[in-house]
């Protein structure tokens, strides 16, 4: 395993498998890349996985776009399993699960999370710009019987148009039987005052608070430091957890990611797009083991927090930022 200059592990790869997608969410960061019909073939995606593997990581979550795009994605899932032993999963808006949840489970992949951004079919249309809500309330079905565990539901909280919801996500939650993560609309610095970002985004943490008070159980999510609750609800238990990066060196400090873009780039952070390396271009030249592996460390030595005050370079500590949405 190695670590980058602030003393973060990376344990886990991020790998965008495309950039197409059937739904047009207004929000969605495509991974922080463009759109690009250049894509890695599974024996590429494979060695990119071997690579990281042997460098300490034992953990893969596919992305797109929506990965289900891809008709290789199963044989991309089973070549993965034969490297890693560890979590296995993917990011996926549902649609398409039907269709694949008992062979992607039967290649290997340990769990998914299916974006679910609201329970108003009229809201559904808006944020996805498809009538596709009752496809994704049967890829979960799909999901749950194929016996991913756990299911995530992932809810991106907008000012005006889901925040209401957030109450009625979590009875539902318990009645599925599935967990749901309550997602901050978030953008890089630049943008904090862009018209979007100051229209839609919610500030998490009163809301937070307020589930946090129905829990009886109050476990914790390694990456990014957070806490899940596990909420008492008429309709059973829920497990609710807050996904808050905005302005947080705490949820910096804790990222064991490295992230592989769908043109073979690694991407040291979701937030920048200066310091890619290509690795895709020197496996094409078959390129020694030892040229790959220094390729990877370099990127991995190029991490750098996005957010963060200073960094107290005797304890390694990265400092929480203050004065911003209680964080």
């Amino acid at each position: 395993m190695i670590t980058d200059d602030y003393g973060r592990p990376v344990t886990s790869m991020r790998i965008q498998v495309n950039t197409t997608c059937n739904f047009k969410c207004f929000f969605c960061h495509m991974e922080g890349t463009g759109v690009h019909s250049e894509k890695m073939t599974p024996d590429e995606i494979e060695r990119i996985v071997e690579i990281g593997h042997k460098m300490g990581v034992n953990k893969i979550k596919f992305t797109g776009g929506e990965p289900l795009l891809r008709n290789d994605i199963v044989d991309i899932v089973m070549r993965t399993r034969k490297h890693i032993d560890g979590d296995i999963s993917m990011t996926t808006n549902g649609f398409m699960l039907p269709v694949y949840a008992e062979k992607l489970k039967a290649a290997g992949l340990d769990r998914v999370n299916i974006s679910f951004h609201s329970l108003e079919r009229e809201g559904f249309q808006f944020i996805t710009g498809t009538d596709s809500m009752d496809k994704v309330i049967e890829g979960i079905k799909a999901a749950k019987k194929a016996h991913f565990d756990p299911i995530k539901l992932n809810f991106v909280v907008l000012k005006g148009v889901n925040e209401d919801q957030v109450q009625r996500l979590v009875n539902l939650s318990a009645i599925l039987g599935v967990r749901v993560q309550f997602i901050e609309y978030e953008t890089t610095k630049e943008s904090i005052n862009s018209e979007d970002f100051q229209r839609y985004h919610v500030d998490l943490n009163p809301i937070e608070r307020e589930i946090s008070k129905s829990a009886v159980e109050i476990k914790h999510n390694v990456l990014h430091n957070r806490p899940r609750y596990i909420v008492q609800t008429e309709n059973g238990y829920a497990d609710v957890e807050f996904v808050k990066p905005m302005m947080n060196s705490d949820f910096c400090s804790h990222c064991t990611r490295i992230r592989v873009t769908s043109t073979g780039l690694l991407k040291p952070c979701l937030m920048r797009s200066d310091n890619y390396t290509d690795i895709l271009r020197e496996i094409r030249k078959e390129n020694s083991e030892e040229k790959l592996t220094n390729i990877y460390v370099k990127a991995v030595r190029s991490r750098e927090p996005y957010w963060k005050e200073s960094y107290e370079d005797s304890g390694k500590v990265l400092r929480t930022v203050q004065g911003y949405n209680g964080n």
